[in-house]
């Protein structure tokens, strides 16, 4: 069975998640624009052999040949290399293994895209039949309807968007005939939910988590935080069915950490927990929640979050992994929570997301933080509130590719310190405490 042209709109998880809400909160219904398509067109393109007038494999695109833009994967790229000068014209081709009716083209851009450029069909590589040219290439995502026939497809540039060269996440060619391949699809949620993970934290006090389902993740950490996380010691249950992560100003000789401005010192002066559940539960697609008490004070930046599996499967770097950001506080906004997604084109500073105002201090009480999410959006809330609304569409034409459709693994801790937060002050509070009543996922 090929992979049919996928339909723009929210499907049913994300659909019912939005309506739900829109409804409570007076929005009437919220939509998303589709794109009508033959019902015999299929992806033509997946894993096919490609060709490019160069390609980059260096420090800052690695392994950018032409096959990355075939694969499926959104966070895998080819990019024409540097050493040419990054001139004018580039291209990029791919055979599609069989004579084929073209019938829609799709370009997912890097910011370095085409402005001028054509689509070409060819029957033998050689000789080219433009059936498609702009010179007003806007980049990010182009869905291009076009009519043509050849096994050969090919994005010939002639003009570049700024200094750099040419680079496309995704190249995808629909159509009919050639020899197609189906690429692996992960398949939506669908009503009911069933409950797939949970954790309700009823162990004894002093208890550690349930090893069957968290790891502890030890050792320092990026982004100029200051703790070290210890084994377990800073992670137990309270035996009042909540987990505690604890956050606490004492000092981890032979560490070295950023300058503490309170003590003046490199070695770390604080100590904090973080889990996750790789290698005992991943997931795609489905609904996740947490109810949490959140620790607040200068420097704290408590997190629960996810990150994609293939960070560890594969080795791949942040953030080609993806990163989904359910809830994040630092305690210099003491009523706000943010929500936000990272990918390659769009990360740290740059990220994807929202803000939420919380109405009062977010240590005050607990509150459940959630996202529903499937192959077309995602839905983040708190307390059934909207925080952020993500459309694929949208953000595959507006900001950048979706690298959401793989297995994620879930993660809680509390920093001290970093770039966004700042280091704690004389006005900061020690020890302070995360509680996590549950964490349940639904599929």
């Amino acid at each position: 069975m090929h992979l049919r042209k996928p339909r723009r709109r929210r499907s049913a998880l994300v659909a019912a998640a939005v309506a739900t809400l829109a409804a409570a909160l007076g929005l009437g219904t919220l939509t998303s624009p589709a794109t009508a398509a033959p019902e015999d067109e299929v992806l033509l393109s997946y894993n096919k052999p490609a060709e490019a007038s160069t390609s980059q494999h260096d420090g800052n695109c690695w392994e950018c040949v032409p096959e990355r833009a075939f694969d499926f994967d959104p966070a895998s790229r080819w990019a024409t290399s540097p050493d040419n000068g990054w001139v004018d014209p580039g291209w990029i081709s791919v055979d599609l293994g069989a004579p084929a009716e073209i019938s829609r083209v799709v370009l997912q851009w890097d910011p370095a895209n085409a402005t001028s450029y054509e689509i070409q069909v060819s029957d033998d590589n050689q000789n080219w039949e433009t059936i498609y040219e702009t010179t007003e290439g806007a980049g990010f995502k182009e869905n291009i309807e076009v009519t043509g026939s050849g096994q050969y497809v090919r994005m010939y540039g002639t003009e570049r968007s700024g200094p750099y060269g040419y680079s496309l996440w995704e190249f995808q060619v629909y159509g009919t005939g050639g020899d197609p391949e189906a690429p692996p699809v992960s398949p939506d949620p669908t009503e009911p939910l069933e409950l797939v993970f949970s954790d309700e934290f009823d162990g004894a006090a002093g208890s550690t988590p349930d090893p069957s389902k968290w790891t502890s993740d030890p050792g320092t950490a990026q982004n100029n935080e200051l703790q070290v996380y210890t084994e377990d010691a800073n992670t137990r249950m309270d035996g009042d069915g909540n987990l505690v992560i604890e956050a606490r100003r004492e000092e981890t000789p032979g560490t070295t950490c950023p300058v503490d401005p309170l003590s003046g010192s490199t070695t770390c002066q604080y100590t904090s927990g973080r889990i996750n559940t790789y290698g005992k539960f991943d997931f795609t697609y489905g609904r996740v929640e947490a109810r949490i008490q959140l620790p607040s004070g200068q420097g704290l930046w408590p997190a629960f979050w996810m990150l994609g599996s293939s960070f560890y499967d594969d080795g791949r770097p942040w953030p080609y992994s993806g990163e989904i950001d359910i809830m994040e506080h630092v305690g210099l906004e003491p009523n706000v929570v943010h929500s936000t997604l990272h990918a390659p084109a769009y990360f740290g500073a740059g990220g994807y997301g929202n803000s939420f105002d919380l109405g009062e201090p977010a240590n005050a009480n607990f509150h459940v933080f959630a996202l529903d999410w499937d192959s077309q959006g995602m839905v983040f809330t708190v307390d059934d509130q909207v925080v952020h609304t993500v459309d694929r569409e949208e953000l595959e034409t507006t900001v950048g590719p979706w690298v959401y459709d793989d297995n994620f693994f879930l993660i809680l801790n509390t920093a001290v310190g970093g770039d966004w937060p700042g280091p704690p002050d004389g006005s900061t509070v020690f020890p302070q405490q995360m509680k996590i009543d549950y964490v349940r996922v639904y599929q």
